[in-house]
């Protein structure tokens, strides 16, 4: 929807990509196919810029662009950067992530996926997807590679975001829902389950939006909350994140979209 977080960030946004309360008590629908006016909402291209901070402290900068495969018109490159300032510079370094989407049979489908962070091989890993397989192949800069079984629907960290702003862009404004969507990334194959709600406006460094509000709503441990802007094709304005009370932020300081 992914910065000091940028990894947890990327797949809210993912946006990572990319979405905590309490455990549902009901366990969510899978990811249902979304319409074809909801997938061109998400997948309108963009360019969005944030500034990251934790507890007022600032982190850095972040920056999101979603533009058309030019060798594929149904294919999508979605992006995420973030830019360490001096301070948290010392600790980490740039993180990319990449995914390259396609549209099939009405379905967001991932092609390929890359994390990347500077001095970091152990962390820095690409996925695969072989879907004729079923397979997801995973293979990081330190040489370790794995395979994970998949299905149609599964979605990359990055490739998370578009699905649940698709899924959000189908919905009534005023309408309340949750939601699951199979993830794949690093760890394996997991299951995100989201919740969607009315909000109110939100005021960051690049204006006030109307927004709903998605979070994250299958780990008590893992904070994810998404104000997704309604007249911005649901584009993240604003995030936050975390993990065991360590929260971090996420606020527009810039939209554009391209034609």
């Amino acid at each position: 929807m992914g910065l000091a977080a940028s990894k947890r960030i990327g797949r809210a946004v993912g946006p990572i990509l990319a979405m905590s309360a309490s455990l549902l008590a009901a366990p969510a629908a899978l990811s249902a196919t979304p319409d074809a006016k909801a997938l061109a909402t998400a997948t309108a291209p963009f360019t969005a810029r944030f500034n990251v901070d934790k507890a007022g402290l600032p982190l850095g900068d972040t920056r999101f662009t979603l533009a058309r495969d030019a060798s594929k018109p149904s294919c999508f490159v979605y992006r995420g950067q973030a830019h360490p300032n001096a301070l948290a510079g010392l600790f980490l370094g740039d993180i990319d992530e990449r995914s390259r989407f396609c549209i099939v049979d009405g379905e967001i489908r991932p092609m390929r996926f890359s994390h990347s962070e500077k001095g970091e091989a152990n962390k820095s890993y690409t996925l695969i997807f072989d879907w004729p397989a079923g397979k997801a192949r995973y293979t990081d800069k330190a040489g370790r590679h794995r395979t994970f079984d998949i299905t149609p629907g599964v979605q990359d960290p990055l490739s998370l975001q578009i699905a649940a702003r698709a899924w959000v862009a189908g919905a009534s404004d005023s309408a309340s829902g949750e939601q699951g969507f199979p993830l794949v990334d690093d760890d394996g194959v997991k299951t995100f389950k989201l919740t969607r709600a009315p909000a109110n406006a939100v005021k960051t460094p690049a204006g006030r939006y109307d927004v709903l509000k998605v979070a994250r709503a299958d780990s008590p441990d893992h904070t994810l909350e998404l104000w997704l802007a309604k007249g911005e094709h649901f584009i993240p304005v604003q995030v936050t994140t975390g993990k065991d009370g360590r929260v971090f932020t996420m606020k527009a300081t810039a939209l554009s979209f391209q034609d």
